[in-house]
């Protein structure tokens, strides 16, 4: 038998916590290699496992899609492609609007107004965005970009 690790040493190898490995399990994603000592060990394949579920998780399935395509559809290529063209669909979105987020912020940088009320581009950009109100297209943009983390000293 090849090497092991206790769940703790899983928990710090991948920086999950233990409650997040065991929640993966009920969801049949990921099988500990056996228990010693009452507690969960797991071998190379449970770290693939892991590596498979952080791999599809960054693409931007959920668990249930995880579960479904694994279990019900035993990695059904035509489900995964499926799955493929509904998050693809849903980065394209993402894109065109941090896209344009950018553009306006870019403006921002280089604008000359003193107040951005007298800018005619930022008016512009708020027309629209009044316009998209009104015509019920708000419900279906992106969420807001979330505020990004800013750097500390200790970061440096």
């Amino acid at each position: 038998m090849g090497k092991t690790w206790d769940i703790g040493e899983v928990a710090e190898l991948t920086g999950l916590a233990p409650s997040a490995l065991r929640h993966y399990e009920r969801e049949g994603l990921l099988h500990p290699a056996g228990r010693a000592g009452g507690r969960r060990f797991y071998d190379a394949t449970g770290l693939r496992q892991l590596a498979t579920i952080d791999h599809w998780q960054r693409a931007g399935l959920t668990l249930r899609e995880m579960s479904e395509l694994f279990h019900r559809d035993a990695g059904d290529v035509a489900r995964m492609k499926e799955l493929a063209l509904i998050r693809i669909a849903e980065l394209d979105r993402l894109i065109a609007h941090a896209t344009q987020v950018r553009e306006m912020l870019s403006h921002t940088t280089v604008c000359t107004h003193q107040r951005m009320d007298e800018c005619p581009e930022y008016r512009k950009h708020i027309d629209a965005a009044v316009e998209q109100l009104l015509g019920g297209d708000l419900r279906d943009q992106p969420p807001p970009l979330q505020p990004m983390r800013r750097p500390t000293r200790a970061d440096q």
